[in-house]
């Protein structure tokens, strides 16, 4: 935590400093207490640089936006006398006593100099120690009571309190015992915003709070639920900035988790009219009975059972279909276009990939071919005069199925009647494009597929805002992958791997996170490259390819031939192979600097293999120095192939994004561990059903406190 001082509590005559400001402010009222979230963060007489930082890195514009910024942790700090500190602990302190003496040292390379401040209290002496802002401490006044904050430290077998903070003290003053603190950049802190400058800020607005009873409503729903660990909205917001106690606030933190919870779950049951699909008609029946090569297993046939009943409803369907790579859910996706077509409606598939998007073309058309369905496929290569003949046939309802990648999402791409939308391998979709397709075509039923959900997603499914549909079953003769973890002083055991792989007729995948960069320390793609030429020497030069994002629509057509004709052994890329790449006779795929990745692209790039029947090898290199975030990472592929799992574990690490707008993933969002608080989950769903009953038409009155929240 670094120093923050307070000139006025330090008795040194500054009238233009800043809490000199602050002081005059406050007496002449300038900020008015009526509507005071609502003023600007200038009202706090902030300068224009400081009001820029926090507008552009903290996105807080109002002291609504201010007191909503919640701490990232908070500090224990008990009051203490100087004979009660004890030395096996680097804890923080707060101490009242008077500074005695200063001296001046030199610092061993004689550059710069030390303060040292000898503070005393009725039971002993503590030096304070300063290596910044020598001349500033230096006119700190002797001998009158002040109250200290820092942490301990163990020098020389002296305990002693490094860059305190430090404040006049007087009776009337409010000690806390527990610090919170924020998550701020190192920038923010070089241009003096910390945890005691946001506290500052904080201690204006919640004074003028504490003045004015009507400022802040209490929870709408607090009469709906007869829970005791709730407390008022005000004192939420005091105690999970300022908690007197530790019980107040972990009751705030639950309260203002009930709020978020019970927001989320209100706007997520009122549910958008959908087209129903009442009737399973000739196509489906003849595709179904006639030309499906295999029989679905019966992990399938429940899940298309689930997805039939959404679809006879006049409601929309919101549905995520989860199952691992190679378990079945594009003929589920089929079947259920198909519906569609029986019932007088158009489809559409949306994968992140051109690769992905014709392999799915040319599974369809080879799948359909006999039962005569109209199906097109717009992509970024798709010429000019191609892409007007679809836009044509398609307002006129004579394409059925669409597949497509982002060109979808297009303004010129209007559907005459589209009745599903299935969204491919969805974590690789931003929100606002899953959801302009949905918006730009009358709101069709909605069907996701993936391997891994991403957290927002999973999150929405614990909030039953979407359905879920798993495929468990493992393919028929599928062997599970082995996943393993090489530190990089053991690469060369992973060589051995690829190489005797290599020998019994196999292909690899090497994957880098970047294609060439000095910024990164990170493993790149065209040094990695001549690593695997000189290390596989057994092999011709045009035995080992490349392929990469950078490279044009026909240089990666060409390196993918290569692949899939065997000409290729070995295979050196970034993740443009994490989805729809499809090669039965990959058995291995190593991941360069695997803790840079996120669980769910692991998860991804692990199934580019295990698509045959002989086993296959995941690899994750790192080096030891990583992160635990990393390396807890990694640990979790090592223990588990179920994506359920991974994405479970992604949703703890990163947070369940806004599920009310369109970030992904992120603690600050959604504020709570779904899986810890279970409980409560269950609680608000209670209370939102009691409060829903009471007041069925509560977005119905414009301007009031939900059709607002909502607006924004």
């Amino acid at each position: 935590m670094s120093y923050i001082f307070k000139y006025k509590f330090l008795g040194i005559k500054n009238k233009n400093n800043y809490f000199s400001t602050l002081r005059k402010k406050n007496n002449n009222h300038v900020m008015c207490c009526n509507d005071i979230l609502k003023k600007s963060i200038r009202n706090l007489k902030l300068n224009s640089k400081k009001v820029s930082l926090l507008n552009k890195e903290l996105n807080i514009y109002t002291c609504k936006d201010l007191i909503l910024y919640y701490p990232n942790g908070y500090i224990y700090a008990g009051l203490k006398t100087i004979s009660e500190l004890k030395q096996n602990d680097n804890s923080f302190v707060q101490i009242i006593g008077k500074i005695i003496d200063f001296k001046e040292i030199k610092k061993k390379n004689n550059v710069g100099k030390i303060l040292i401040a000898l503070l005393v209290d009725k039971t002993g002496y503590i030096e304070l120690i300063w290596f910044k802002k020598i001349s500033f401490f230096k006119r700190l006044k002797k001998n009158i009571l002040i109250l200290v904050f820092g942490k301990k430290v163990l020098f020389k077998n002296k305990i002693q309190i490094v860059h305190p903070i430090i404040q006049k003290f007087h009776d009337k003053i409010k000690i806390y015992s527990i610090y919170p603190t924020y998550s701020l950049s190192k920038n923010l802190k070089k241009n003096g915003i910390d945890n005691f400058f946001i506290m500052n800020l904080l201690k204006i607005i919640i004074k003028k709070l504490e003045n004015n009873s009507k400022e802040i409503n209490n929870f709408i729903f607090q009469k709906y639920t007869n829970d005791r660990k709730l407390i008022s909205k005000k004192n939420a917001l005091i105690q999970i900035h300022f908690p007197e106690s530790i019980n107040n606030l972990i009751r705030a933190k639950y309260s203002i988790k009930f709020e978020k919870l019970f927001l989320v779950r209100l706007f997520s049951i009122k549910k958008i009219r959908g087209k129903p699909f009442l009737k399973i008609g000739k196509k489906f029946n003849s595709f179904y009975k006639n030309h499906l090569p295999f029989d679905l297993t019966e992990d399938q046939k429940n899940v298309f059972r689930e997805i039939r009943s959404d679809l006879k409803k006049p409601i929309q369907m919101n549905r995520l279909l989860q199952g691992e790579v190679g378990s079945g859910k594009t003929i589920i996706a089929m079947l259920a276009m198909l519906l569609a077509l029986d019932n007088g409606f158009q489809s559409c598939i949306m994968a992140p990939t051109e690769i992905l998007a014709i392999q799915h073309y040319n599974y369809f058309i080879k799948m359909l071919c006999k039962i005569g369905v109209k199906i097109a496929l717009l992509t970024r290569s798709t010429s000019y005069s191609n892409q007007n003949e679809i836009y044509k046939l398609l307002i006129k309802g004579k394409i059925s199925f669409l597949i497509g990648t982002h060109s979808l999402i297009q303004e010129k791409v209007k559907f005459k009647n589209l009745g599903i939308a299935i969204i491919d391998e969805q974590q690789k979709f931003g929100v606002e494009q899953r959801e302009k397709i949905c918006k730009i075509n009358n709101f069709p039923h909605v069907l996701i597929m993936t391997a891994t959900p991403i957290p927002r997603t999973l999150a929405k499914v614990f909030y039953k805002n979407l359905s879920i549909s798993i495929i468990k079953n493992k393919p028929i003769g599928k062997i599970p992958i082995k996943t393993i973890h090489f530190w990089n002083e053991y690469k060369h055991k992973a060589f051995q791997i690829i190489e005797n792989e290599i020998i019994k007729g196999r292909q690899i995948y090497i994957v880098y996170p970047i294609v060439n960069s000095e910024k990164h320390n990170y493993k790149n793609l065209i040094t990695g490259y001549q690593e695997i030429i000189q290390r596989f020497k057994f092999l011709k030069k045009d035995q080992i390819g490349f392929l990469h994002g950078k490279m044009n629509y026909k240089e990666k057509e060409i390196q993918m031939n290569k692949f899939l004709n065997k000409k290729t052994k070995i295979i050196v890329t970034t993740t443009i192979i994490e989805v729809g790449i499809n090669v039965v006779n990959v058995s291995v795929i190593l991941i360069e600097n695997a803790n840079v990745f996120g669980l769910s692209q692991l998860h991804q790039l692990r199934g580019r293999v295990g698509r045959g029947i002989h086993q296959s090898y995941c690899i994750l290199l790192s080096e030891k120095s990583i992160n635990p975030i990393g390396l807890s990472r990694i640990n979790k592929m090592c223990q588990t192939n179920n994506g359920l799992e991974i994405a479970k574990e992604d949703l703890k690490l990163r947070g369940g994004g806004n599920l009310t707008g369109n970030e992904q993933s992120g603690k600050k969002y959604l504020f709570t561990n779904i899986f810890k608080y279970n409980e409560l989950i269950k609680e608000v769903f209670l209370t939102v059903e009691r409060f829903t009953k009471n007041n069925p038409n509560f977005l119905k009155k414009k301007n009031n406190y939900f059709h607002n929240i909502k607006k924004n």
